[in-house]
């Protein structure tokens, strides 16, 4: 198959790319790499997320594993149930932040952690194979997953009594979810975008499109916008302005570091981590770490340090004391739990000086190629040397899209505007 794994499973149009024969055939190799392997699988509400899910459960079942489908599921949740439960993988079938069009696989293994590359490469050869049908598999749907899911993150969270809370669900997988846990908590909950409509997902809505919902947010002490899946939060402060995954690190790594309970006294973000970020948290005594983009790389890091919190800027945060991946409604939970025992503002907990940043998103035809070409490698060493050590600037390619990805930030807002925009008209030329 010429599809292949990138920094968060297999992703594409479906139907097209995410087809139900590869479906099939990845659940069928899962059920060869462990005898009789059993797995826990969830989905978001896309349209094609049934078909795709029901192929993956026939490939496995006909590979002699057995099944617990939780339907509608957040990301989060399968890897919270696949340890609870003692499965070898969870399964969820998701696309994330992308558009309705899209779905993907994503695969987590039975610690509840994202696969690791090294099964991925054992799960692409064995794509490449023929299948088998051993039968003796079994399918059962286990909706009782989305209750057991429901109780944990109840169980992080505080008596959260005269909070006014807005959260839009982006018509996704925590549709049900998130509204019920911050009601179970005492909040007066507002929640947008509960259709479970996959046509809808991430539609003008969500963590993508948080900045929608800064006039309305002003009517409420914390609005949390989720993915999705709801791996990511973007939360808006009851000012309207947006609250993003690196400063969750810097408010939620305070936090801990002021309980001792921040293990390793580390905290770990990306390449595109704001520099005002880790400023900020190197200032309250703690180590800041960077990785490349994506957060199966920050989880790796967190357990190689024994650290504990790590995270995005999109809005994946990594609590590693209670959950094994990025959870958005948990980082909510967490959040409001801080906001609440703190007596403070999220405004006031976020009041941290960050540099100016700009991030451009260009489609290209060959990511690659773009990357290596000699004249924009030219012009990028150029710039690094303009910005010396009072800036940085990256080109990296998406890991789930045929995009490129600038970012350029410094103290000097125009100048980062002007270096964008020489970026993104090299690149067009390139492509053309």
């Amino acid at each position: 198959m010429s599809i292949k794994f990138g920094t968060d499973g297999i992703r594409g149009i479906a139907y097209e790319e995410i087809t139900i024969e590869l479906a099939y055939k990845l659940g069928n190799a899962l059920g060869r790499l462990v005898d009789g392997c059993r797995i826990i699988v969830g989905r978001d509400t896309r349209v094609s997320g049934e078909d795709l899910s029901a192929a993956l459960a026939e490939g496995l079942a006909d590979a002699g594993g057995d099944v617990l489908d939780c339907k509608l599921m957040p990301t989060a949740g399968v890897a919270y149930l696949v340890k609870r439960h003692n499965c070898d993988f969870g399964v969820v079938i998701s696309a994330s932040h992308n558009p309705p069009e899209y779905n993907g696989i994503k695969v987590f293994d039975a610690q509840g952690f994202k696969a690791s590359e090294e099964v991925e490469e054992k799960i692409q050869i064995l794509l490449d194979g023929e299948t088998v049908k051993n039968s003796g598999g079994q399918i059962q749907v286990y909706e009782e997953g989305q209750a057991e899911y429901e109780d944990f993150l109840v169980s992080k969270g505080v008596d959260l009594s005269g909070m006014r809370i807005l959260l839009d669900c982006s018509n996704g997988a925590c549709a049900r979810i998130a509204p019920s846990v911050f009601k179970r908590l005492g909040a007066d909950v507002t929640a947008l975008n509960t259709l479970e409509d996959g046509n809808l997902i991430n539609e003008n809505c969500g963590a993508v499109n948080a900045h929608l919902l800064s006039e309305m947010a002003k009517d409420f002490d914390v609005t949390f916008a989720f993915d999705g899946d709801s791996d990511r939060l973007i939360a808006l402060d009851e000012k309207g302005e947006i609250v993003d995954g690196d400063k969750n690190l810097v408010i939620i790594g305070r936090y801990l570091k002021e309980r001792g309970e921040l293990a390793a006294n580390v905290v770990v973000g990306t390449s595109m981590t704001n520099l005002g970020i880790e400023k900020a948290i190197r200032e309250i005594g703690v180590d800041f770490q960077r990785v490349d983009v994506g957060d199966k790389y920050v989880l790796r890091r967190l357990l190689e340090l024994g650290g504990a919190l790590g995270g995005e800027g999109s809005g994946h945060t990594i609590i590693l004391s209670e959950s094994s991946t990025g959870d958005g409604v948990q980082t909510a939970v967490a959040l409001s739990k801080i906001i609440k025992s703190s007596g403070k503002t999220l405004s006031y907990l976020a009041d941290i000086q960050t540099f100016p940043q700009i991030i451009s998103s260009l489609s290209v035809k060959d990511k690659n190629a773009v990357l290596g070409d000699k004249s924009l490698l030219a012009v990028l060493n150029d710039v690094k040397s303009e910005l010396k050590d009072e800036g940085r600037v990256i080109l990296r390619a998406s890991g789930t899209e045929q995009k490129i990805r600038v970012m350029v930030e410094s103290k000097d807002a125009e100048l980062n505007d002007n270096i964008v925009k020489k970026l993104t008209n090299l690149i067009k030329t390139i492509e053309n």
